[in-house]
């Protein structure tokens, strides 16, 4: 590194020490240099007055030197703005004024334009090396096109002048400037970049990149000037400076160019990059009291890390101020990009983002589609929760079932499958939603979303889609009215089979059966024919719905259809069930014509459906309600068939315990059994199989998921079993009743007014509980009093027993009698 100092190096650290205000005497500065000392002062004092010239308008400051760093003689001359002529240009006010010339404000008559001009000293034109780094700045500006750099108009020289005109730019310097926002600091740092780039590709380097050289247009954008020590190079390489004649501003320069004087592109990125960091952080990399101090920092002491909340832009400037010059950005354009890349949002190339960075990278960039999403997933997590809990207190119950049952493996087959729906729920939430059971929380979770619904449905542009995810959760609500009203739109928009039926139905709900008949019929007769399967199977499903009797022609009509279905897709399961359905209705049917590849028997073939889809409750309920017509618990065959069906159901009702119409058909199935067996004179095991269907919905009742449905059955046979009790022996009727009221507080059903009164006419009278208490409780022993006394009954010796056999003996027996 050169111990010498330029001497134009030690007037521009004067003046920056003026413009900060703690600028020394001129006589005590000079003495800090004694080596320097005869040539800085004068020079120092022609700065002070160069400076007073120039004002507040700024222009060219810098202190031009020569070689051997002295100042060109007569640079203060002042230029009388009314006594020069030159041609096409009328000088109207003085600008500022530099080591080389002054600038005007000035209008192009022939253009009539407002424009710049800056005139060479007359006392410099005569130096060649002055004159041509003056055409130089003129000639490296216009040969640049850049919408950040500083346009020149023209140049030329009279009069012994020498002059340049170039645009007039109406704002104020960078340096004049307090930009505290990071995002306008790399907004300005990259339209230098993209600037400096363009100037680079041209071979250009601007060697003074410094706040007081970009100007900012009323427009906000930068125009870079002042190119006087501008160099064209060819080619990448770089020059080196002469000893001591280093031009610039110490405090921008690069360590390299300071240390060896190598001037190279990548000096201009690291004065950029000082200049965004002293934007930033309100201070220069590197400050000191000597220009000596100074220049021995930067040359030996690290930058210390930029502080900025915006961390992406503090690496991107901290690479640009890099110390060696391999580790900063190979050109401007890559700085340039990663400008963009912050200004956008995206990861730059100076901090490899991880992939958290990334994300909110990306929310920055999209935040609505961000918040959309954390929304979305914030719901997903919740029904999660919400399903996980619900699946925890069933296989809880179910649990509980199979310990009574000693059946564990059937309850983790169970447990198993109610995983997999759980899983499906969440990837189909809509959909499955709307076949899920009509429980509490499901229906108040339906009633939450139908607003929304509601609003949507007043738009005459729904799509079908939504219209039908309306009417299905209107449906499973029990808002009728709101499901009639999307399927009339649906068929408003296109006539569509399916939503005609679902019409139907709700009309039906309605009460409205004539209407409801006569849709169904307008799908059987437009749609039977149709070219789609889905439209024709539509047009069966109907059929079936208008059949009343076996022998209707409706349902010759429907296996026909579903026959032509079956023969193109015999293993869809909605075809198989319809045709299970059209053959329990009519067995014969199947007599008619056998179709290929499927079960004949209505039983056999809703036994199929119910094991490989038990996601479907309606297969099983169907299933059970077949074996139900089809057995009877008698002896033999049919009881053991009986046995068979509630097996399954009882398998069903572990899969789906707050089903309503699996708790119904459980029961019924149930029931009959029951009553089959007091018929038969199997008054216990009549008893035991009530207690056990009793014990499986008491395990249910309290749950908060099940529906009113499931806790009416259980009051109803807890009501049917004490009006036996109090018809038999009368043994635990109390404690019945008891339980039956304590159900009935948690029960909010409506049918708990006419149980409440049920109950009230059953429950024992205290004479009766009297009277029950004195009766002897079956199976013991009455009390044996004493002689003379009511109850007294003598005891009689037990008859005589059966000799025991003898035992025998073994050989080992033997040989120890022996």
């Amino acid at each position: 590194m050169d111990e010498d100092f330029a001497i134009e190096d030690l007037v521009e650290e004067y003046l920056e020490l003026r413009r900060a205000g703690n600028a020394p005497d001129v006589a005590e500065f000079s003495a800090r240099y004694p080596e320097h000392a005869a040539e800085l002062t004068p020079l120092l004092r022609l700065a002070l007055e160069m400076e007073r010239e120039g004002g507040s308008g700024g222009g060219d400051r810098t202190v031009r030197m020569d070689a051997e760093g002295s100042a060109s003689p007569g640079a203060a001359a002042v230029i009388d703005a009314d006594a020069l002529r030159i041609p096409d240009f009328h000088l109207t006010r003085k600008l500022g004024a530099g080591g080389m010339g002054t600038v005007f404000e000035a209008v192009q008559i022939s253009l009539g334009r407002r424009v710049a001009v800056k005139i060479l000293s007359p006392e410099l034109f005569s130096d060649a090396v002055q004159r041509e780094q003056f055409e130089n700045e003129a000639r490296v500006i216009a040969m640049l096109h850049h919408p950040n750099i500083v346009k020149v108009l023209s140049a030329g020289h009279c009069s012994g002048y020498c002059y340049y005109a170039m645009e007039l730019i109406a704002g104020k310097r960078l340096d004049t400037l307090a930009v505290s926002d990071p995002r306008e600091v790399a907004r300005i740092g990259l339209q230098v970049a993209r600037a400096l780039a363009y100037a680079h590709r041209c071979g250009v380097m601007h060697r003074d990149i410094k706040p007081a050289n970009l100007p900012i247009d009323a427009d906000g954008d930068v125009r870079m000037c002042d190119f006087g020590i501008a160099p064209v190079l060819a080619g990448d390489g770089g020059i080196v400076e002469k000893r001591g004649s280093r031009s610039g501003t110490v405090r921008y320069m690069a360590p390299e160019r300071l240390a060896d004087g190598i001037n190279t592109f990548s000096c201009d990125q690291y004065a950029l990059g000082a200049t965004l960091y002293e934007m930033i952080s309100r201070q220069p990399l590197f400050t000191a009291p000597t220009q000596k101090e100074l220049i021995q920092l930067i040359c030996t002491a690290p930058v210390a890390p930029l502080r900025c909340r915006e961390r992406d832009l503090a690496a991107i400037i901290d690479k640009s101020v890099s110390y060696r010059p391999e580790d900063r950005y190979a050109d401007m354009e890559e700085m340039a990009e990663d400008l963009q890349h912050f200004l956008n949002r995206e990861p730059v190339a100076a901090a490899p983002p991880s992939p958290w960075r990334r994300l909110c990278l990306w929310a920055k960039r999209k935040p609505a589609v961000a918040a959309l999403t954390l929304a979305l997933f914030c719901c997903a997590v919740l029904l999660f929760a919400a399903t996980a809990a619900g699946l925890i207190r069933t296989r809880a119950a179910l649990k509980q079932t199979e310990k009574a049952r000693n059946q564990a493996e059937t309850a983790q087959r169970a447990a198993e499958r109610n995983a997999a729906v759980a899983d499906e729920t969440l990837t189909q939430v809509f959909d499955r939603m709307a076949e899920l059971p009509a429980t509490p929380k499901n229906k108040e979770l339906l009633s939450s979303l139908l607003p929304y619904y509601r609003t949507i449905a007043g738009e005459r542009r729904l799509p079908p889609g939504k219209l039908a995810i309306l009417g299905t959760l209107a449906m499973r609500c029990g808002d009728y009215a709101l499901a009639e009203k999307a399927y009339r739109e649906i068929l408003d928009s296109g006539n569509d089979a399916a939503a005609r039926n679902r019409l139907a139905l709700a009309v039906e709900r309605r009460n409205r059966r004539d209407e409801a008949r006569e849709l169904r019929r307008q799908v059987a007769e437009e749609f039977a024919e149709a070219p789609t399967p889905a439209d024709r199977f539509a047009a069966a499903t109907a059929l079936v719905a208008l059949a009343k009797s076996p022998d209707a022609p409706e349902r010759t009509r429907a296996f026909g259809i579903l026959e032509k279905l079956l023969a193109e897709d015999p293993k869809n399961p909605e075809y198989r069930f319809q045709y299970a359905l059209l053959l329990a209705g009519n067995p014969g049917l199947r007599r008619k014509m056998r179709i290929p590849g499927v079960e004949p028997d209505a039983f056999k073939l809703l036994l199929e459906l119910a094991s490989a889809h038990p996601e479907r409750p309606e297969y099983g309920v169907e299933l059970v309600k077949q074996m139900f017509a089809r057995t009877t618990p008698g002896r033999g065959r049919g009881r053991a068939e009986f046995q068979t069906a509630l097996e399954i159901s009882e398998r069903l009702l572990g899969r789906w315990p707050n089903h309503p119409e699996v708790v119904a058909a459980v029961t019924l199935l149930h029931r009959e059994y029951i009553s089959s067996l007091r018929e038969n004179g199997e008054a216990t095991r009549a008893a035991r199989v009530e207690e056990r269907l009793l014990n499986i919905l008491e395990l249910v009742f309290y749950n908060s998921e099940v529906p009113e449905e499931v806790r009416d059955e259980l009051v109803s046979l807890q009501l049917d079993k004490l009006e036996a009790l109090k018809k038999t022996d009368g043994f635990g009727a109390s404690a019945l009743a008891k339980k039956i009221e304590r159900e009935l507080e948690f029960h909010r059903g409506a049918n708990r007014a006419k149980f409440a009164e049920q109950l009230k006419k059953l429950r024992p009278t205290p004479e009766e509980e009297k009277e029950l208490l004195r009766r002897p409780r079956p199976g013991r022993r009455p009390p044996e009093g004493r002689p003379g006394r009511p109850g007294y009954r003598e005891r009689r010796p037990p008859p005589d027993r059966r000799p025991r056999r003898p035992r025998r003996d073994g050989p080992g027996r033997e040989r120890e009698r022996e």
